[in-house]
């Protein structure tokens, strides 16, 4: 997959699917599936155009939401959903002044279009004022097909990345799965800490995540924990440590079955439960307790989600 930040080869025919893709939840999947559909059928090539930073990071920073993939993560599940190649287009304040018919001018002049796939709520340009009806009207002027993707939903409601922001705010995990397609992820390299898991018996990797990545509810899950290939179950406490505070929100993940030193090495958590809240013990012996109470519900629950899923 190649990933372009600046202007592409403008003789390549290309069908664009349009969107921030934050998550590349079920909804986006469907975007990208019509695209991939819509390229085979004319011939072209699937290219995604998103906006790096979040739109909202330039036009209303206070209000900027967590983000549930980092670039990185973004693009692995694009390429691994068949996108031949992404657009990174910088947002900035001149592109959200940017009239959309200007902007669709952009698009045309960066590629030959054949096609455009859109949500059905995706804005663009200055205000949002464009919609999908002006990409069905560029596309009848300019002689290129519009696909314009209805509402993909749970039984419950539509799915969006602002509600699966929602439900992992809530440490609905169950919840934010079913929208995703799979479990939420955190990943990042393991750091060092004050090692004191270690001298009360329960070793910990303390993950460092990126700091714009949505955590979930403060408090303890159950997941399973990877480096490389290689997954194991384990419990992580998310949020300040109330017993044996660091001063700062770390992720700390206790493996309940043995691993090798992680130091430096990237992990990856796939959150599968929510346990329960943070809770402030008396003594680190009675943490420990508690822990060692974590680690039993945990293998409960994950144990019973690998016979389900297999």
């Amino acid at each position: 997959m190649r990933i372009f930040s600046e202007a592409p080869d403008r003789r390549e025919r290309r069908v664009l699917v349009l969107g921030t893709f934050d998550g590349v939840h079920r909804g986006h999947q469907v975007l990208l599936a019509a695209g991939k559909l819509l390229a085979e059928d004319t011939g072209s090539r699937l290219m995604v155009c998103t906006f790096e930073p979040h739109p909202l990071a330039v036009l209303r920073p206070k209000e900027a939401p967590g983000l549930l993939t980092t670039w990185v993560e973004k693009t692995e599940k694009m390429a691994a959903l068949g996108v031949d190649e992404i657009r990174k287009m910088a947002f900035t304040q001149a592109m959200a002044d940017m009239a959309p018919e200007n902007f669709l001018e952009l698009l045309r002049q960066e590629s030959l279009v054949t096609g455009i796939v859109a949500g059905w709520n995706y804005s663009f340009g200055k205000s949002g004022a464009g919609t999908a009806d002006t990409l069905i009207s560029d596309g009848k002027v300019h002689d290129y097909r519009v696909v314009i993707v209805p509402p993909v939903r749970t039984a419950e409601e539509i799915i969006s990345s602002s509600a699966i922001r929602r439900k992992l705010m809530v440490g609905d995990l169950i919840g934010a799965k079913e929208m995703l397609g799979e479990e939420y992820t955190l990943r990042g390299p393991v750091e060092g800490g004050k090692h004191l898991g270690t001298k009360l018996g329960a070793a910990t990797a303390n993950i460092h995540t990126e700091e714009q990545k949505q955590l979930p509810a403060y408090g303890v899950y159950a997941c399973r924990m990877a480096w490389e290939d290689e997954w194991r179950k384990a419990v992580v406490n998310i949020g300040f440590q109330p017993t044996l505070p660091s001063g700062r929100v770390t992720v700390e993940a206790h493996a309940l079955e043995e691993v090798p030193n992680l130091y430096g090495r990237e992990v990856r958590l796939r959150l599968v439960q929510y346990l329960r809240p943070e809770v402030r013990f008396d003594s680190p012996e009675a943490l420990m307790s508690q822990i060692r109470r974590d680690g039993k519900e945990a293998e409960t629950i994950l144990g019973k989600a690998c016979q389900e899923q297999y």
